[in-house]
């Protein structure tokens, strides 16, 4: 009963002070909101997998190709490195990325893995329809929105599709868990329905306690390999492979992680809830004070410290909860824009409900210390008598600068990024980007297993596409080639003549790939065409002769260190190609093949005859744009009964590469104006509850010959100064978390006076022009009603 009769008294209160109690819970609500939509982003990122079955057993091997690691599969590895009565399961599967699916004729573009029905003991999804049982060879299985893009609203049971040659018949349907996976497909199909000739990768688990650093001290030794030349191996567990920013794997078809980027968040989080949280006490200090004398009234009466914490315990508990409910509001009504924002759709989950406890148990504590410190050990006649004002007013500015400073820094690193990602993506890489077009109009699957006859076939259609493009009218020139293999992270290790060993990238490119991309020859002639396809020519950037320590094309010759291509003879007999040294034929100008933060990349270019790749990029004619893309539906519909085909420009590939700094601007942009709204709302309600208490001030100022001039430096003067206090001691702090976030970027954007200017200049009008309604309001009013009220 009397924590009954403590509520109502303090939502009476809360009911009094309408004004003050509106304008705290909505800045507490907008920071809740935002950061609440942060922690679940971020949870969501922590928890990928959790539909994973016992995680902690679950165990990848990784395989060192060219110094790169990938994941690989125990069958491919020389030795047992990891015991077979170790192991109690094992799941193989096979990626087959942008890959094609015949539905009646028609070809759809999905991403495959070929597996068994241990997949699904490893990994557990919600069953739409039909059975995750793969009963015989020639099934499948397929996403809920695959199916939904094949079938529309049908029943997709016993529907029968075409892969490669061969029918499969679908038998169910399953939808994506509420927890974000690594693996990501259109289709699953069996492992038996044909020898796939593709890298496996394998999921092992294995027993508890198995010791992996043990086993990885032996794995991870090199060892000479037949074919593929010094290898070694290493055991991770499955829970590590998202954020292991060392493997190289299909992006198509496996998600993975960004730690800086989490850390990123939750520094702005941090700063959110510095700001809500400060201002909540700054503004729930303002109401107490209209109260001060009736609490050294309740103290004189018997009022305890234990019901004083109570009672302001209470009224903390009544805002903080109204403030969660109106963020989860906030929260729902932006939900579209914000998986626009960040790139996720997330779904609600019981971690919102255990975030939303937490945050009701712990942020009313936390809000109701310093009222209680402050109003608990004061004796009742200091508060009957209302003194210590000047403390107040110092207090209350001192909470309002630590509140602006962190707004300050968050506008100024919001500003600096943005400048940044302008700065990325209008900096020219250095090689020709507009005007290119990259297609994946070759709808075929790889399959080295094909009969004469099908890859007859296949080779019939793959020339139909490319004498189209020939006879084409909008093309100016086309080759095999696409910015992904460009980008590829790929190393290769290399010696020179002296056996310096480098590690750099390996681009295997036609001989037509740098006049396409307008790359300029520095040194040396380029061949014209590579006939023979157990050929290659080799050729350096400036970057890739600084690295092996040449200033003389001519004196220049590499080799590698394991086999760059592999030939099988009719015979049997194996021609490996690269071990012996090469002459570099010519030297290529230094572009930005990969993101500018990276800087220039040494790059070997490897010029061979034969050249195949997936997918054509095609340099068009100008403005013959729209048309180039109707001829290719047209050609494409007639080789493979479909207009849909894959396409990118190159020039919005490549700014594509810069998407993560665009999220990263925009994220700190929206929040660093949720901030600035915050704040102000802050200033706000302190500055009317400062200015209201002035009034009769102000009126026998105004009596005695004050001046506006005079009267708005008297209201606004102590707010300015706090301002520019805040910006003096944000604007060090801002740099130094700029310069240790960008100092391993070899290109970036100049960390100029100017940004902190205009952060500055953002922070101080919207905050100066918030306060000068009020300020205006009170310089401006009739001393005689004053007068007449007090």
């Amino acid at each position: 009963m009397r924590t009954l009769y403590y509520l109502r008294m303090a939502v009476r209160f809360l009911m009094r002070a309408r004004s003050y109690t509106i304008i705290n819970l909505l800045g507490l609500a907008f920071s809740l909101a935002c950061s609440i939509i942060l922690i679940r982003y971020i949870h969501r990122e922590l928890t990928v997998d959790a539909n994973c079955v016992d995680a902690e057993t679950v165990v990848v091997p990784l395989a060192d190709i060219y110094s790169n690691w990938c994941p690989s599969a125990r069958m491919y590895m020389d030795s047992v490195y990891l015991a077979d009565e170790q192991v109690t399961e094992r799941c193989l599967v096979v990626p087959n990325e942008r890959t094609h699916i015949v539905y009646e004729n028609r070809t759809y573009n999905a991403d495959i893995l070929a597996v068994d029905s241990t997949f699904f003991r490893f990994f557990t999804y919600p069953v739409v329809v039909g059975t995750t049982m793969m009963q015989g060879e020639h099934v499948a299985i397929l996403t809920r929105k695959f199916a939904e893009q094949l079938f529309g609203r049908e029943n997709p049971l016993g529907k029968v599709l075409v892969y490669d040659g061969t029918s499969v018949v679908v038998q169910g349907v399953i939808d994506s868990p509420s927890n974000k996976t690594v693996w990501q497909f259109d289709v699953l199909l069996s492992r038996g329905l044909q020898d796939w000739n593709r890298m496996n990768i394998e999921m092992v688990r294995v027993l508890p306690g198995t010791d992996l650093n043990a086993i990885n001290k032996v794995s991870g030794i090199y060892r000479d390999t037949e074919y593929s030349g010094p290898m070694r191996y290493r055991f991770i567990p499955w829970k590590q492979f998202y954020f292991d920013s060392s493997i190289i794997a299909e992006k198509s078809l496996m998600n993975h992680g960004d730690r800086s980027y989490l850390l990123i968040l939750s520094g702005v989080i941090i700063l959110l809830l510095a700001v809500g949280i400060l201002n909540f006490i700054n503004l729930y200090m303002v109401m107490l004070m209209k109260r001060s004398h009736e609490y050294g009234i309740k103290k004189v009466l018997g009022l305890g410290r234990s019901s004083l914490f109570v009672e302001i315990w209470l009224e903390n508990f009544v805002l903080v909860f109204a403030s969660l409910f109106v963020a989860w509001v906030l929260i729902e009504v932006t939900s579209v824009p914000v998986e626009r924002l960040l790139g996720e759709q997330i779904d609600y989950t019981p971690f919102d409900g255990w975030l939303s406890l937490g945050i009701l148990i712990v942020l009313p504590l936390l809000t109701s210390v310093y009222p209680y410190i402050k109003y608990g050990y004061r004796s009742p006649v200091i508060s009957m008598r209302n003194v210590l004002v000047r403390y107040s007013v110092a207090s209350r500015a001192v909470l309002l600068g630590v509140q602006y400073v962190f707004t300050v820094v968050l506008v100024v690193l919001s500003v600096y990024f943005s400048r940044h990602f302008d700065f990325l993506i209008n900096t020219p890489p250095g090689f020709r980007t507009e005007r290119i077009l990259e297609a994946d109009l070759q709808k075929e699957n790889w399959n080295n297993r094909y009969t004469d006859e099908q890859r007859k076939t296949r080779n019939e259609r793959i020339e139909r596409i490319r004498k189209a493009l020939d006879e084409c009218p909008y093309i100016d020139s086309w080759i095999c080639s696409s910015f992904d293999e460009i980008t590829s992270e790929f190393q290769v290790n290399f010696f020179n003549e002296k056996d310096k060993k480098v590690s750099v990238k390996a681009l295997f490119v036609p001989a037509a790939f740098f006049n396409f991309y307008g790359l300029k020859v520095l040194d040396g002639t380029l061949p014209d065409e590579i006939h023979d396809v157990t050929h290659s020519e080799i050729a350096l950037n400036e970057e890739a002769m600084k690295i092996f320590g040449y200033a003389d094309r001519e004196e220049a010759f590499i080799r590698a260190e394991s086999p760059i291509w592999m030939f099988f003879g009719a015979d049997g007999s194996v021609k490996k190609g690269g071990l012996e040294l090469m002459p570099v034929v010519a030297v290529i100008a230094d572009c930005y093949f990969g993101k500018l933060t990276d800087g220039v990349q040494p790059i070997v270019y490897i010029i061979s005859g034969g050249y195949e790749s997936d997918k054509l990029s095609i340099a068009v004619q100008p403005g013959k744009e729209k048309e180039l893309l109707d001829y290719l539906r047209k050609t494409v519909k007639e080789i493979y009964g479909t207009e849909e085909f894959e396409y990118d420009w190159l020039s919005d590939v490549v700014k594509a590469q810069y998407a993560h700094d665009r999220k990263i601007a925009t994220v700190y942009s929206v929040f660093a104006f949720i901030a600035i709204v915050v704040s102000c709302m802050g200033l706000f309600g302190i500055s009317l509850f400062d200015i209201r208490r002035r009034y009769r001030e102000i009126a026998i100022r105004k009596v005695n010959g004050a001046t506006l001039r005079d009267l708005y430096w008297l209201l606004g003067g102590r707010y300015l100064k706090v301002l520019l206090v805040s910006f003096a001691v944000a604007v060090p702090l801002a740099w130094m978390i700029l310069y240790k976030y960008t100092e391993d970027f070899v290109l970036k954007a100049p960390l100029s006076p100017w940004i902190f200017i205009i952060a500055l200049l953002l922070v101080a009008l919207i905050s100066l022009g918030t306060l000068w309604w009020q300020v205006n309001k009170a310089a401006r009013i009739n001393p005689a009603d004053v007068m007449k009220a007090e």
